[in-house]
């Protein structure tokens, strides 16, 4: 386990290790893309941000909506309440954090989801409603185990009045990190209790949310090549 010292949120035992460890070079790409690496040093052109923001704010809505179908197939109470939390409470997180952003960077709401918002809130909602209730725990937590890892490692590289502090505030706050361990642990007793083939399908829940996390960056970051593709696979 020394391999997850430099997490500051470790996973919760061996198997949310071996989550974590198999998707590593996936989740050091989010951590350190260059989208973040903006944030970080203050340099993130701004209509890259207003494009990320105005897209989360859509995105939000309906993981909000995955986070509520998942709370109802949970196996226990504990755990119907911790994800019934997370549609409430994750929602008002994010509330806030696009009340104090969006005025500033001049976002308003889309009309639209762009490719990749759209396609990353379908896999979620059909996770939830069409999967088992552990590939849908697995396929939600990325969000917020790779977000919490990211805001901390963001903030402590920082420059000094950074236009996106807020940002980073809310991913670093130990309110949020409290729900990211919540969350990994539940991730872990299901993964104890699965089968062999069950754990497959959460860790490629798990890495498929990964890879729209790390195209979520992207997509922000080429926005016009991505309007001009009209077909063809979303990453």
């Amino acid at each position: 386990m020394n391999t997850f010292l430099a997490l500051n949120t470790p996973p919760a035992g061996p198997f949310t290790g071996e989550l974590w460890e198999s998707n590593r070079s996936l989740t050091d790409e989010i951590i350190y893309h260059p989208f973040c690496k903006g944030m970080s040093d203050g340099t993130l052109p701004a209509d890259a941000f207003r494009h990320y923001l105005a897209q989360d704010l859509l995105y939000i809505e309906q993981d909000a909506r995955a986070f509520a179908i998942t709370a109802g197939r949970a196996s226990t109470y504990e755990a119907f309440s911790f994800f019934i939390d997370m549609a409430r409470d994750g929602l008002e997180i994010e509330r806030n954090l696009h009340r104090d952003l969006l005025p500033f960077f001049g976002v308003e709401r889309p009309d639209k989801m762009s490719r990749i918002c759209r396609g990353y809130t379908t896999f979620l909602l059909d996770t939830a409603l069409k999967a088992s209730y552990p590939e849908s725990v697995a396929a939600l937590l990325p969000c917020f185990w790779v977000y919490r890892e990211t805001g901390l490692k963001i903030r402590k590289d920082a420059v000094k009045k950074n236009p996106f502090q807020k940002w980073l505030e809310t991913y670093s706050d130990e309110a949020y990190g409290s729900y990211v361990e919540q969350f990994i642990q539940i991730a872990e007793e299901l993964l104890f209790g699965a089968t062999l083939t069950m754990r497959k399908k959460m860790h490629y829940a798990f890495r498929r949310s990964c890879e729209f996390e790390k195209a979520f960056f992207s997509e922000a970051l080429n926005i016009k090549k991505d309007k001009e593709k009209k077909t063809g696979q979303l990453f």
